[in-house]
């Protein structure tokens, strides 16, 4: 299904709201849409969500201000403190791994010992070593929860939510990284007030650092400095414990703008180690690292935000897979898709009785005019026949009628929208040229319609048609795809929001 196939990924910073919405296609995933925006005043304060309420709106006005159809969301941790660590698993191998990474998160200190969200995942090793690693992310578990519910309530379909920094490993992985076999890789990203380094060895994670940085650091003469520092200080590391050779170091570093001088930075590793081939990407700049390639776009993509999505569609990047979605969050998603398919059924029950009321009061009107006509000839022989029929066809819309009431009880328990005023509606503006196959609801004040048209003028004829409509607020084309039918028609895909 279409659902399944795009994802939306949400990069969240103290000041900016980047999206990206992707589809995964045969020939690989493609970037369908891009939009940014700034965070609302007091939505993000010292590195996390203060205002989960007005941060959710912000998004889901952006999201439909540029049209972004996508039922599946991820977005970046937005949480201070966050730990995000290498743990080696100790001989003989744990029976319980979870209860095991739990303990483990609580000798950390920048935690409390309790009420935490934490996920983790296995690590392939870099070399020849039977030592076993994980991957852990840990944050506040009432500082994710409350932000997560808050923003699922806006139907924005959350799904995921990951460190910045691994998201970015899975944008560029396909380039940066699944191809340097036996390089010794460093990628240094500097994100939301975060400084994230990340070691390949063999393309497999082997170390990885986070820590704060003060904005007056980011600001000042020192910063390329101070990074040369923290970068150089694991370069002495694996080149005097761990390589047995002065192999190469092929460093990225990803950076916004600031006083970092590309010039400076090498100067500053050039005196301390040999052999460093550098590269420093503008943050704004670092979606060139990633499969999407060089787009000429009126908004660049966050190279975050499609690392994002691109976890939704199960894009490989080297086994790294954290979620730190609460379980409560998961718990409330799957009550609301029983709920949604409960709205889903009912509907499609409706339309179905719908029409079949429509044929039947056509067939009672063809009824009525025979029975005219046999007045008129005198046939009084079969107008008790005509009239029996009549009586039953009355009995039959009688019982539909009563169906229709049903129905409209069951929908009002799930959902204040009039349906069958809507679908009734619906039904007198479908053009000649135009078939509906499906219509689904979100949730909430949304809907999509998806089915064939003959060409694409009826497809917008049907759009214009739907945004006259009183029940309907806005009605967007999501996409068409062209279909093998015989007679050369097109699968088009309509986002509505409903009027309330």
């Amino acid at each position: 299904m279409l659902i399944s196939n795009t994802a939306l990924g949400i990069d969240l910073s103290s000041d900016r709201i980047n999206l990206a919405l992707l589809q995964k296609t045969k020939s690989g995933v493609k970037l369908i849409r891009t939009a940014s925006g700034a965070v609302p005043a007091g939505a993000i304060k010292d590195g996390n969500i203060e205002d989960p309420a007005i941060l959710a709106k912000a998004i889901r006005e952006l999201k439909t201000k540029n049209k972004m159809r996508a039922d599946r969301t991820a977005i970046s941790l937005v949480a201070s403190p966050v730990l995000l660590q290498i743990l080696d698993l100790p001989e003989p191998f744990p029976s319980n791994i979870g209860q095991f990474v739990r303990d483990e998160v609580k000798n950390y200190a920048i935690l409390p010992r309790e009420n935490v969200v934490l996920d983790f995942c296995g690590m392939k090793s870099s070399f020849k070593s039977k030592a076993r690693r994980v991957l852990v992310a840990a944050a506040e578990n009432q500082k994710i929860t409350e932000a997560a519910k808050t923003i699922n309530s806006e139907g924005l379909g959350l799904e995921a939510i990951e460190p910045a920094a691994l998201a970015y490993i899975r944008a560029c992985y396909e380039t940066k990284i699944a191809k340097k076999i036996g390089k010794n890789l460093i990628f240094a990203i500097v994100h939301n007030n975060t400084f994230t380094l990340c070691l390949f060895r063999n393309q497999s994670l082997d170390f990885l650092r986070t820590k704060k940085i003060e904005t007056e650091v980011i600001e000042s003469e020192r910063y390329s400095e101070w990074l040369a520092e923290e970068i150089y200080t694991i370069l002495q590391f694996y080149e005097l414990e761990v390589l047995e050779k002065n192999d190469q170091w092929q460093i990225t570093l990803i950076t916004p703008d600031a006083a970092c001088s590309p010039e400076d930075l090498k100067k500053l590793l050039a005196n301390n180690v040999e052999g460093v081939d550098l590269e420093v990407r503008r943050l704004e700049d670092a979606y060139l690292d990633t499969t999407i390639g060089n787009l000429e776009l009126s908004v660049k993509p966050s190279a975050v935000a499609i690392g994002l999505a691109m976890k939704l569609l199960d894009t490989p990047c080297g086994g790294l897979n954290i979620n730190l979605v609460p379980a409560v969050v998961d718990e409330i998603k799957v009550i609301r898709k029983q709920r949604f398919a409960i709205v889903k059924v009912a509907a499609v029950i409706f339309a179905i009785i719908f029409v079949y009321v429509g044929f039947i009061s056509s067939k009672g009107q063809r009824t009525n005019r025979q029975i005219e006509e046999k007045k008129q000839t005198k046939q009084t022989q079969n107008m008790q026949s005509l009239v029996t029929k009549q009586i039953q066809l009355g009995e039959q819309i009688s019982k539909i009628s009563k169906d229709i009431r049903n129905i409209n009880s069951v929908l009002k328990t799930v959902s204040p929208l009039n349906w069958g005023q809507i679908l009734g509606d619906i039904s007198h503006k479908i053009p000649k040229k135009v078939q509906i196959a499906s219509l689904t609801s979100g949730g909430g004040s949304k809907m999509s319609l998806d089915g064939y048209a003959l060409s694409y003028e009826a497809v917008n004829d049907f759009i214009d048609l739907l945004n006259k409509s009183k029940f309907i607020e806005s009605a967007s084309l999501a996409g068409t795809e062209q279909t093998y039918r015989s007679n050369g028609s097109l699968e088009y895909f309509i986002n509505c929001t409903l009027a309330q």
